[in-house]
């Protein structure tokens, strides 16, 4: 059976590429891992979707939602916990990727470094390395250098993204891609961090997946 390459997600209108089914070489120890094929969203969540969930919904808004340097449209949208976010996915029929998923997605097949391959990031390829007091995401898809082998784009800075998964049971959610407060050592696709599920910080956003029929 074929399927289509890209979708467009009805509920939240997100454009959503397709992860073929296939191994690819994960983590920092390189391990050859299998991972069944799945959509996952080109862009995080933006504030322009996230307000179809509040609209329609009556979800409370993320915690910076009145902070200019925050609530542009087209921004991922931050200040959400990991609750807010499986909130949003179960909305709009998606779900949270697992960190198999994600990672595949952010760095294809062949074990690179980062999204578009070896190279250390500059400013063509991702949005790291800002004043935390001054600085801020930058609208999705404004890095058109830095997207991944499967057309992903920010999986590297901007906004780190929350994952299904546990880092410490009970305590901490996986985050994974770095931010734009970070530096680039941490933006690589195996680096993995973590929050607390209740956190609502200026630099965590999240991204969905999609189960292939």
């Amino acid at each position: 059976m074929t399927r289509s390459t890209s979708i467009i997600n009805e509920k939240d209108g997100s454009e959503m590429v397709l992860v073929p089914a296939g191994n690819f070489i994960m983590g920092e120890e390189r391990k050859t891992v299998h991972v069944d094929a799945f959509y996952i969203d080109k862009f995080p969540t933006t504030n322009f979707q996230y307000k179809k969930l509040i609209d329609t919904t009556g979800a409370k808004e993320p915690f910076y939602w009145d902070d200019e340097r925050f609530n542009k449209p087209l921004q991922p949208v931050v200040g959400v916990s990991w609750h807010d976010a499986v909130a949003y996915a179960r909305w709009a029929g998606k779900r949270l990727p697992n960190e198999l998923e994600w990672e595949k997605a952010a760095r294809g097949i062949d074990g690179r470094e980062y999204p578009w391959g070896n190279a250390q990031p500059d400013n063509t390829k991702a949005v790291y390395n800002l004043d935390p007091n001054t600085g801020a995401p930058v609208p999705i898809g404004n890095r058109k250098d830095g997207s991944s082998p499967f057309g992903c784009f920010d999986m590297a800075g901007n906004v780190w993204e929350w994952c299904e998964d546990w880092y410490e049971e009970g305590k901490f959610r996986v985050v994974r891609g770095g931010s734009w407060v970070n530096h680039h050592y941490i933006l690589r696709s195996a680096y993995r961090s973590c929050s607390y599920p209740e956190g609502k910080d200026n630099n965590v956003g999240f991204r969905c997946v999609k189960d292939v029929k």
